[in-house]
């Protein structure tokens, strides 16, 4: 008896859109998948159609955490995927995307330090000559104090 070559199943589907939105994260993150993709392979089209389908269902910021440019997106949405790709590339994490895309409000306390921050750090000629350079990490901490700074500031209960 000849044994059958195993072919990996087509995982179900998710359930909800986060769901979704996380599993073409994954799969982008997958080389062979995305070259299979790419070529116009019919299993991963459709698995990239079905999964921005159920991720779009929700907010617009889950879609735009799943990346991609759905085929009917609005302008406002297309802003989020390119901010979301943006803070991703500069090492934010997921959640700190996604705090931001909701316009997650700051804290005075907050404010206050990344005020203080940032005004040391731009007063600093050897920080300033790293950031001019393209160092990675002085401009992902100053992104880190503007989204801060731009954020809306969470009323305090008295």
């Amino acid at each position: 008896m000849t044994e059958q070559p195993l072919v990996p199943a087509t995982p179900a589907l998710p359930a909800t859109p986060a769901e979704a939105a996380t599993r073409l994260g994954e799969l982008k993150a997958d080389p062979k998948w995305t070259a299979s993709l790419l070529s116009g392979g019919p299993a991963q089209v459709r698995e990239f159609q079905d999964l921005h389908e159920i991720a779009a269902k929700g907010s617009d910021v889950a879609a735009a955490m799943a990346g991609g440019s759905p085929t009917m997106a609005s302008s406002d949405l297309r802003e989020m995927i390119g901010t979301a790709e943006m803070l991703k590339d500069v090492g934010f994490t997921p959640l700190s995307i996604r705090e931001t895309l909701e316009g997650r409000p700051a804290s005075q306390a907050e404010v206050d330090m990344a005020t203080k921050w940032k005004a040391d750090h731009l007063s600093d000629a050897e920080w300033v000559k790293r950031l001019m350079s393209g160092d990675v990490e002085a401009k992902r901490h100053l992104l880190v104090a503007n989204v801060i700074l731009s954020s809306p500031v969470k009323q305090e209960q008295a």
